[in-house]
């Protein structure tokens, strides 16, 4: 069932920023693999949105939120000049049920994968793709630079105008184990 939901809700300023894929699997792969070498990283500089400050979270107003799942202030970053990934921010937020977001597409996009960044043992910051992000009953799930986000891949040249609304559908699934996709709201950013 396709469920589309808008709220009101406000919250602070989101973070944007990118990463690259693992070993370019689809999103669907259950597989979840460490991301980025040194020489990786350094040929993504200017994608992961390290010109923007952050804010501490503002509570979101549980009563807008009458569904499955809300998006709040969800933004997808236009991709720099001659590049076609880009990443995606925001804050989820579940309604009365706990739900598990397990995938996402976008018509603007090939491809969209789930990705975190986690301290690796030599003491750098590493990415990687993750298979599922969990939402409490009630509860919010942050996408952050530097934490969990989502990547876009494959996005098409000119798709993105700053400013401009676009819908990603994510699928969820609950604690019995069946799914649901959502249609969640997004606003293009910029890039500085």
């Amino acid at each position: 069932m396709r469920v589309s939901l808008i709220t009101a809700a406000s919250l602070s300023a989101v973070m944007l920023a990118a990463c690259a894929p693992a070993n370019e699997q689809p999103a669907g792969d259950a597989a979840v693999a460490p991301v980025e070498t040194e020489a990786a990283v350094d040929e993504h500089a200017g994608m992961h949105g390290d010109h923007m400050g952050s804010e501490a979270d503002a509570p979101v107003d549980r009563g807008v939120i009458a569904g499955t799942l809300a998006l709040v202030e969800g933004s997808v970053l236009v991709p720099p000049a001659g590049r076609d990934v880009t990443a995606g921010f925001g804050t989820f937020s579940a309604g009365a049920r706990p739900v598990t977001i397990i995938g996402a597409q976008a018509p603007f996009a090939q491809a969209v994968e789930l990705h975190t960044h986690e301290m690796s043992a030599d003491g750098k910051m590493a990415m990687r793709k993750v298979e599922s992000f969990a939402v409490p009953a009630n509860g919010d799930h942050s996408l952050t630079r530097g934490g969990d986000h989502m990547m876009f891949f494959g996005v098409q040249p000119d798709s993105l105008t700053p400013g401009t609304p676009v819908t990603i559908t994510v699928r969820v699934q609950f604690e019995d184990g069946t799914t649901e996709d959502v249609d969640l709201p997004m606003t293009v950013a910029a890039r500085d």
